[in-house]
């Protein structure tokens, strides 16, 4: 009798070392580390991973084989990771000197790339340039899937909204929250004012439709064509109204060559988290607010904290490399006070204006300087735009951290 309670209890600690909710807390791997990024990262947390794909950049003869190559890439390197097309819940995708005549091969290309069922969130954005002068299209992504060496994980994707290979939000279901992405929404009306409101009463709707509201936003990224300084006053304007003065959310505004139409001056695409459940609690930290957006956003409920940084810039009189190391500084600082380190970054975007071949190598010298570890770095996309919040401004970053809770 002695020996069955003994069996007894070993077999129920093993049941319960192999479920979900005991599973390894956290775990990331660095696949493919290429220089100063790693290709792919991806996070393993309570059985969800999360697998964030850097930039992809593709080639060929003409603008259809870049096209095609770039998301092929995407596609090989979701591989690498376990997870495949049908799991990606987010893309951006980055043109060099866009076209709108151009974007019927890049619809048509990611019809062919996500099945009907399985369309991502997107967001398509002209821009100054890419890593490389003979680049002319970049795509990154983000996918969930459940972890297969946890048995019983679990995952719930909702695609709503689904229009031309892409769904208007889609919300993943894990580990006790709702993470809500927004496809990139452009507005309607003849001034940026007008379609600076109409864009961010989309979002909101769109919001609404998947049981959230802009009181849950955790992040924004806005594009303005021709962007002056005057135009954040009057996107600003548009956002205080629809978004209030406290709360907001981490922000990137960004100054792009081009978007979809030429008559479209303004699109944003967002970030919202709500609890998965009434008996789920969300603990939800504002960092560094300031009246326009927050400085870094954490997220946590059952599973790790989630860190969302906004766009972090340096002084504007200063050169490229000491603005650099003033960005980098600004991320970990964020870090730090989030009770994190540069070594839970799982993302970056690195924006810069007036970018030149060449001006990437400052970023290795920031890095080294601010105590980010070489062998460990997060998937990384580096565009450049036409302008960033100020004219003098040269460098912008903005992150995802990842860290186990407490």
């Amino acid at each position: 009798m002695k020996l069955n309670t003994i069996m007894a209890s070993l077999a129920l600690a093993v049941a319960l070392s192999n479920s979900p909710v005991n599973a390894q807390q956290l775990h990331t791997e660095f696949i493919d580390p290429s220089g100063g990024f790693t290709q792919v990262v991806s996070v393993s947390d309570h059985g969800v991973k999360t697998i964030y794909v850097s930039g992809q950049v593709g080639s060929g003869d003409d603008f259809a084989a870049h096209v095609e190559s770039a998301f092929s890439a995407v596609v090989s390197r979701l591989e690498s990771a376990g997870a495949s097309a049908a799991d990606v819940v987010k893309i951006r995708i980055f043109v060099k000197d866009f076209d709108p005549a151009q974007y019927g091969v890049i619809r048509e290309t990611r019809l062919r790339t996500f099945s009907e069922d399985a369309w991502p969130t997107s967001t398509m954005v002209g821009v100054e340039s890419l890593f490389a002068a003979e680049m002319r299209v970049e795509i990154e992504a983000v996918a969930v899937i459940a972890d297969p060496e946890v048995p019983g994980a679990r995952v719930t994707i909702e695609r709503i909204g689904p229009s031309n290979g892409f769904s208007q939000s889609v919300v993943v279901t894990a580990n006790g929250t709702r993470t809500i992405y927004v496809s990139g929404h452009v507005g309607q009306g003849d001034s940026l004012a007008e379609q600076s409101a109409s864009v961010l009463a989309t979002i909101a709707e769109r919001l609404q439709a998947a049981g959230a509201s802009v009181d849950d936003l955790v992040k924004i990224v806005t594009y303005i064509t021709d962007y002056t300084r005057e135009d954040a006053s009057i996107f600003g304007t548009a956002r205080s109204q629809v978004f209030g003065s406290e709360n907001l959310p981490a922000s990137t505004l960004l100054g792009v060559q081009s978007l979809v139409s030429d008559r479209f001056k303004i699109e944003v695409d967002a970030v919202a988290v709500v609890s998965a459940s009434d008996n789920v609690e969300i603990d939800t930290e504002f960092i560094d607010p300031n009246a326009s957006y927050t400085q870094a956003i954490t997220i946590q409920a059952s599973g790790a904290k989630r860190i969302y940084l906004a766009g972090q810039v340096g002084n504007p009189d200063d050169d490229l490399q000491t603005q650099a190391d003033q960005v980098y500084a600004n991320l970990r600082r964020r870090l730090e006070t989030a009770g994190a380190s540069t070594a839970d970054l799982v993302k970056l975007t690195v924006y810069m204006s007036n970018y030149q071949p060449g001006d990437a190598s400052v970023l290795a010298t920031a890095r080294q300087n601010n105590g980010f570890n070489p062998g460990n770095l997060p998937a990384t996309t580096l565009i450049g735009v036409e302008s960033l919040y100020s004219a003098a401004a040269l460098i912008e970053i903005e992150g995802e951290a990842v860290v186990a809770g407490i």
